[in-house]
């Protein structure tokens, strides 16, 4: 394996300086391999990060170099992924230890007198634990098995929430979760997609991460590494009287008329109960199994699909604007 190895020297009676190397070190993942000696598995981003502190460690009179190394020792390569193994374990369980807090505070005695306050509460620490463990993973480069560990306990959490969000008295009280937390990501749902499944797909990408990727499943067996969206028991779901197009828009807090408009549509087709009255329903249901139908392939039904929703999504704003 190709190493990176980073020699530095500090002003010895400079602590700040030495706090911040370590801080720095840190944030990009290196681990301390001796005395003054950070390592990280060779990679030309990583390259270029320790070539940077190095300019950082000069500018503030110190000295440092970087040495890249390749060898051909497996026990040698075994001894340093124990090391970044061991570090992005503690790192991992000091994670997991702000998730136990958060589902002890589910079984305080007055938790659910004061429902509605506690559940922002615990929604607003969980975006904040879930973008640190998002930052961890950008770093655990040998995949700690934690990570799934953890992942899971997040989900939990997540799904216990949204639970919880159904019993509260005012409409204003839903989750929210951080857009920048859900980038890059792979979400999956059910195969032989239709309404609520393609309208969600076309929000996501839109709205919350426009570099999805997305994957259908007709077998019920999710990988761990994806995100979940209008599948059983899934935390982007329907939930209470909402579609999963709705359960979108208001755990991301995305304020849109337009929008609006076309959760309307998508609730009145998927739940068939009628509760918006709208019109387009009906039109747009059949369109869209037409669609489906013909191509027979949800990646194609997808992407044709999308140029429709851009296109309502079109129509309602320029009503908004002409009003």
């Amino acid at each position: 394996m190709k190493w990176l190895f980073l020699v530095h020297q500090v002003q010895t009676r400079n602590s700040k300086e030495r706090v911040k190397v370590w801080r720095l070190t840190k944030r990009i993942g290196a681990v301390l391999y001796r005395n003054s000696v950070y390592v990280l598995p060779y990679s030309e981003e990583r390259n270029e990060d320790f070539h940077w502190l190095c300019q950082q460690i000069k500018d503030s009179k110190g000295d440092a170099s970087v040495f890249v190394t390749e060898t051909n020792n497996k026990n040698e390569d075994d001894e340093l992924i124990k090391l970044f193994t061991a570090e992005r374990s503690k790192d991992y369980e000091q994670i997991t230890e702000k998730l136990n807090d958060l589902v002890k505070a589910f079984s305080e005695k007055n938790f659910r007198k004061n429902l509605e306050e506690n559940v922002k509460k615990i929604s607003k620490q969980l975006n904040q634990i879930t973008g640190e463990f998002n930052d961890l993973q950008k770093i655990d480069f040998f995949n700690s098995p934690l990570s799934n560990d953890v992942k899971k306990n997040i989900r939990e959490i997540k799904q216990k929430l949204l639970s919880l969000v159904g019993n509260t008295s005012s409409e204003d009280v839903k989750l929210s979760y951080a857009i920048q937390n859900y980038q890059n990501k792979i979400w999956a749902t059910r195969a032989h997609i239709h309404i609520d499944r393609i309208a969600s797909a076309w929000l996501i990408k839109r709205f919350v991460d426009a570099e999805a990727k997305f994957v259908f499943i007709d077998n019920n067996l999710f990988p761990e590494d994806v995100i979940q969206f209008d599948t059983f028991g899934a935390e982007f779901g329907h939930h209470g009287d909402n579609c999963t197009f709705e359960t979108l828009i208001k755990v991301f807090r995305i304020r849109d008329k337009a929008l609006q408009q076309i959760a309307e549509i998508v609730h009145d087709i998927d739940l068939k109960d009628n509760k918006f009255n709208r019109t387009e329903a009906d039109g747009i249901d059949k369109a869209i199994r037409a669609i489906s139908n013909y191509l027979n392939e949800d990646e194609k039904t997808l992407n044709y699909c999308t140029t429709m929703f851009d296109s309502f999504y079109n129509i309602f704003n320029n009503k908004k604007r002409r009003k």
